[in-house]
């Protein structure tokens, strides 16, 4: 299935994730903000584009490009083994490997999953099912992704 993007930087830096990540055979998925519009929730434009990988994933592709690892367990909520910001287009692209949640039972590891693939231009991009990702965002419990959450289940996709 096509999704057509409006925004040209979001688009670019889109591709130029999917591709390296494909070509990569990384396992992957789109979440946040960028996959609320991607399925058409929100309209954006995003901030940034926030990528789940698996740690060994993160770790290979921090090494094979020299990339920083920008994981610094400062946060109470989120936390990822490897936070990689590779300069991939105009708008910032984040790939968290080992992402977790802190529940109430404690560190819930967020794995890619199931998927749905999805065209854009040239590249396939992946992104949770609707209803993987609205259990995603309740999982991360901030206001936001509450509505998101919501969002998602009223919507037919």
């Amino acid at each position: 299935m096509e999704i057509p993007v409006d925004d040209d930087l979001f688009r670019q830096s889109l591709e130029n994730v999917a591709r390296l990540l494909n070509e990569q055979e990384v396992p992957w998925l789109v979440f946040g903000g960028a996959a609320m519009v991607l399925y058409g929730l929100e309209k954006g434009p995003v901030a940034d584009i926030d990528v789940i990988i698996s740690a060994t994933a993160a770790a290979r592709l921090s090494e094979a490009f020299s990339w920083h690892n920008h994981a610094d367990g400062r946060s109470a909520r989120f936390r990822s083994d490897y936070l990689l910001r590779p300069n991939l287009g105009p708008v910032p692209v984040e790939l968290l490997g080992g992402f977790c949640i802190s529940t109430a039972s404690g560190w819930a590891e967020i794995s890619v999953g199931e998927t749905r693939a999805h065209r854009v231009g040239s590249e396939v991009v992946f992104l949770p099912t609707p209803q993987g990702l609205a259990a995603l965002f309740r999982l991360c419990g901030r206001e936001k992704d509450h509505r998101r959450a919501g969002l998602i289940e009223s919507a037919v996709l």
